[in-house]
Order: C-alpha cells, then structure tokens, then sequence
C-alpha cells in the first residue's frame, strides 16, 4: 500500500557516521553488503521528503563505499550522479557528474564509488506513472543525460519549496505534478544508453564478484590473473577505470572491512587482534594496524575492546 510506504508531509534530515544510521536515515531503502572504501571519519547526510506517492531527495556521502541495495517498494527510481570527486559505478555504468540511471525494485542494485559523491533521487510509485511505466521498464538499467540541468535544477527548486512551505500538506499535489512533468521532460526525448564496458572490465566485475563470494580464502592478484587469463595490466586498468583502486588495494579493503567486523562481535577475552588478522590473510601485525586506523580511525585493538 502507498500510504503504508510513504508519510505525506515527512521530510529527513538526518546525517550518518556508520552504516547502521545511514540505513535509518534512508527511508524505504535497504543496503546490504557493505563495505568502507574511504580513509577518514565515515560521515554523510541524507535529506528528503515523503510525499503521497513519492519521494525526493539528496545523498551525499563523504567517503568512498561499496554496497549492494534494494530500493523503494513498487517505485521506479530515478538517481542523477550531482558530483563526484572520483569514480562511480552503478549497475555496470561508469558514471559522471550530470549522468542518471533508472532502477527498480525488483532486483538489487549495485554501487561502488572510490570517493565523495552527492546524488539527486526521486522514487515514484507505479501507480502514478501508469502511462510512462511501460517505457520506464524498457529503461531500467539505462544511462542518461541530465541535460541543460533540466532534472537537477527542477529538483532543487522543489525541495526549497519544500523547506520553506509552512504548510506542506497545501502544496503535495503541486509538487508531485511538478517531478512527474520534469522527469517526462528530461528523460522522455533520449535513447537510454546500454552498458558499454570493454573486455577487460567485464571481467574486472566477474573478479569482483568472485572476490565478495570467496572472502575468507587468501587471495592474491597473481592468483586471479591465472584463474581469469588476463594480464596484470590490464586488469590493474580495468579496476582503476571502474572502481577507481587496484585490484590488490580492493582486496586490501575487503579484508579490512571483514576484520573490522570481526572486532566489533568478537569477545575480547576470547579472541585477540593477532587471531583475527592472520584470519584474514594481515601476517604483518604492525602493517595491519596502521591500514586498520587509516581506514576506521581507530587502532584495531580498540574495535576489539568497545
């Protein structure tokens, strides 16, 4: 049910230091699969309003991540890339700034960015595009332009009216009309454009995938070139033009991100650093606790003890 989705009138904004507050402050949306990949304090905002068949807003994200997501139940999902400060990938696009991918709930999606990135999002349910479904579902998956800033500024006006009404309720009707015209008009006229990747990033995000599936075997970049048949070049490209890192540097922070979550649940008294770092794979203690802090912040010790 719409009214089960959505609370006309409620407007987010709420910021996150952790994963467990981001998915909070995302209404409707579910991550799983999550993954730090940026050095620093984790920090982010999101902001938005529930209107009586949709929702808008921002997610800026100040660290770079990788995570796999389900969004808004029985909506289409419009996502503009506003700003990026490295490389983004969504669903096998290589995004840039001005660019919009449409997604839907019926599958999961799937996000890596290797820095900062600000995006505009707009979740519609199906009922009220009934007549541009059809279309929107042949699209799904497809990448367009935002062109003019058509999408972004139309956006941006009607959140600030949205934060400067004094009485929302008056303007729901008005504004849902608004995003549904804006999205006919920015994206209606273009030709969705196909994934386009060469064959060496195709495989890039086959070791991806095989590297989330095989995590807790030690795994080294001479063992992948082997096991795929692609040269150490060129899949040092095609990790860099995708995700914006080194394959060796990906696993790096897969392992990271694992031993860190080991840490929190693990009981002190029981386990210590060292056992959980030979776990996966960080046979260089003093190694292992400086690339721990410069990811999380803390010493890994510290995880352990809190």
């Amino acid at each position: 049910m719409v009214k089960e989705l959505f609370q006309p009138g409620l407007i987010v904004n709420e910021e996150f230091f952790d994963y467990p507050a981001m998915q909070i402050s995302a209404k409707n949306w579910l991550f799983f699969t999550k993954y730090r990949f940026g050095i620093g304090d984790f920090y982010g905002k999101h902001d938005g309003v529930q209107l009586n068949t949709l929702q808008f807003g921002h997610a800026d994200r100040h660290e770079g991540m990788m995570y796999e997501g389900i969004s808004p139940k029985d909506c289409i999902t419009i996502v503009l890339l506003v700003a990026s400060e490295g490389y983004v990938c969504i669903n096998q696009h290589k995004m840039k700034s001005g660019d919009i991918i449409i997604i839907d709930d019926t599958k999961a999606y799937d996000f890596v960015s290797s820095h900062a990135t600000l995006m505009s999002i707009v979740s519609i349910h199906k009922s009220l595009i009934k007549e541009e479904l059809p279309w929107l579902l042949d699209n799904i998956d497809k990448k367009f332009k935002d062109t003019d800033s058509l999408f972004f500024q139309s956006i941006e006006s009607q959140w600030k009216r949205v934060i400067s009404t004094s009485n929302l309720s008056e303007s729901i009707n008005a504004i849902e009309k608004v995003i549904v015209e804006t999205i006919k008009s920015a994206l209606s006229q273009q030709v969705g454009e196909d994934t386009y990747l060469t064959q060496g990033e195709k495989t890039a995000l086959k070791v991806k995938s095989y590297l989330l599936e095989s995590l807790e075997e030690k795994m080294s970049v001479q063992y992948i070139i082997e096991k795929f048949k692609i040269s150490d070049k060129t899949l040092e490209s095609s990790f860099k033009s995708l995700f914006g890192i080194t394959p060796k540097r990906f696993i790096k922070f897969l392992h990271l991100n694992h031993a860190h979550e080991d840490l929190q649940l693990s009981d002190p008294k029981v386990v210590n650093v060292s056992d959980i770092a030979i776990k996966w794979g960080f046979e260089h203690f003093g190694r292992f606790s400086s690339d721990y802090k410069s990811l999380f912040g803390v010493h890994p010790s510290i995880t352990l003890k809190l």
